[in-house]
């Protein structure tokens, strides 16, 4: 059986045998106001990746007040091809103000979220653009 490792903040985790990530990580960006939130979905065929993302648009109309949002466009992500849209919502802390990339990696989707209580000024847009292009993956 062979180990591949886990990266964590904390160092690498070698594991035994195969497995599929399915964490979700959250990292907070508090000079920028934001978090950024990091999922994957394994249940998603390639041919329904933009029904994946007006599913996700569609919970956060179900769950939150005052939803609106831009239409898809395409993107990228790491180099990948993505879909992209720019969303804003009532919570009980105030409007927040979401960037939401999803690409396909092999065999699921990869889902970044940045979200903010303030709108993407040109600041923010470049902070977003620097998190999508920051992404590598492996070959």
């Amino acid at each position: 059986m062979k180990n591949t490792p886990f990266i964590l903040s904390e160092g690498p985790l070698d594991l035994p045998g195969a497995w599929q990530d399915h964490s979700i990580n959250i990292l907070k960006f508090p000079e920028q106001g934001a978090t950024l939130a990091i999922s994957r979905a394994w249940d998603v065929k390639p041919e329904e990746d933009e029904n994946y993302l007006r599913q996700q648009l569609a919970k956060v109309k179900q769950r939150m007040k005052k939803v609106s949002a831009d239409e898809p466009k395409d993107s990228t992500l790491g180099g990948h091809p993505a879909r992209e849209l720019a969303l804003q919502f009532q919570s009980g802390q105030g409007t927040v103000y979401e960037k939401l990339a999803v690409a396909r990696i092999d065999a699921h989707l990869l889902v970044f979220t940045l979200s903010r209580m303030a709108p993407f000024d040109d600041e923010a847009e470049a902070f977003w653009a620097a998190i999508k292009a920051g992404m590598k993956t492996e070959a």
